[in-house]
């Protein structure tokens, strides 16, 4: 049976060192580390993360639940994608496991339970989720693992977080839009009272209340951050409202590509008619006929962040505070038009 010993005998290193490099701990020089994986490659060793559980009382495991409607939008939604990729690859670069669980909204409170009670993992990372603090607080606060939040602001006690400034992501929109000249600005978000839902919410009615300009119900409908509630939510801003926006804000970039095919529908052109923003900045939407502007979020840095602040507080090294909220930047393409 091939040991750590045969690992660190190839190598030319001492075991501990062999130990350190195979356990992603800091302070192995990269060459260093590049012999002891090749060596570690050629004899076919792979440490245990069970076994070694068993001596130190530590899987080397973090659980990474992502949450939403349903599984199939999860895995095909490139923000998701961005975060768990970036989560995934600090972990795996510093020798810990990511383990991924995609669950409906149904499924939440009982896959963070099990993951709880099994002490399967060190850490849990929680995607997506929108339940309330309180709700939060109370599932998480008898936990013996840490535990992070992210994309969304968090004020509990028990919990780590990393976000971006939703209100603020709300707010720079709305604003640009007022700079440009738009008074009617209609609104396609998701359910208020959700996490990030209501933040960007509350940022694009404090925009306007600067601007001296009242909410106005009818040019605000709810979505549920996919393109088709996109689609329809703009159907149903342009039914509603006794006259039509000359520019709308949606909440997020999935849902401003819906609103795209809705304007294009009703023979509206963008920005000719009407002018559109999104708010994340996926992939490729300079490429669109019409490229969008967006409000763009740092997700692979929400993401490397998260997992660094799990492994500092894991190895007891974290200088990081608890709550951690990035600043979003303005990306402007050709999708809003400047009104005389």
């Amino acid at each position: 049976m091939v040991t750590i010993k045969d690992v660190a005998k190839l190598a030319g290193v001492a075991v501990s060192t062999a130990s350190n490099a195979l356990n992603g701990k800091y302070g192995v020089k990269p060459e260093t580390q590049r012999r002891v994986m090749e060596a570690a490659r050629q004899l076919n060793y792979f440490p245990s993360p069970i076994a070694k559980g068993l001596v130190t009382n530590s899987t080397r495991n973090v659980s990474i639940v992502v949450c939403g409607p349903s599984s199939s939008d999860l895995i095909a939604n490139p923000v998701t994608f961005d975060v768990m990729t970036a989560i995934a690859t600090e972990l795996g670069g510093r020798g810990y496991h990511a383990m991924l669980s995609i669950v409906r909204v149904e499924e939440e409170e009982e896959t963070i339970s099990r993951i709880i009670q099994s002490r399967s993992a060190d850490a849990l990372i929680l995607i997506g989720t929108q339940r309330s603090d309180a709700d939060l607080s109370r599932l998480l606060e008898t936990s013996t693992i840490p535990s992070l939040v992210v994309t969304r602001g968090i004020t509990t006690d028990h919990t780590l977080a990393v976000s971006v400034d939703n209100h603020l992501c709300g707010y720079m929109a709305t604003r640009y839009l007022l700079e440009m000249g738009h008074i009617r600005i209609g609104f396609v978000g998701a359910t208020p009272g959700l996490g990030m839902a209501e933040e960007r919410l509350n940022g694009y009615r404090d925009a306007l209340a600067e601007a001296g300009i009242a909410f106005d119900e009818s040019l605000a409908v709810e979505g549920d951050y996919d393109q088709q509630s996109g689609l329809n939510g703009v159907r149903q801003l342009l039914r509603q409202s006794p006259r039509r926006p000359t520019a709308i804000f949606a909440a997020n970039d999935l849902m401003a590509l819906g609103a795209m095919e809705a304007l294009r529908q009703e023979g509206l052109r963008i920005p000719e008619d009407v002018s559109l923003i999104g708010c994340d900045n996926i992939p490729n939407l300079h490429l669109l006929r019409v490229p969008l502007t967006t409000i763009a979020i740092p997700f692979g840095e929400i993401g490397r962040l998260a997992a660094k602040k799990i492994i500092g507080t894991l190895e007891g090294t974290d200088r990081l505070p608890d709550k951690s909220v990035l600043v979003p930047e303005l990306r402007i393409r050709e999708s809003v038009k400047r009104l005389e």
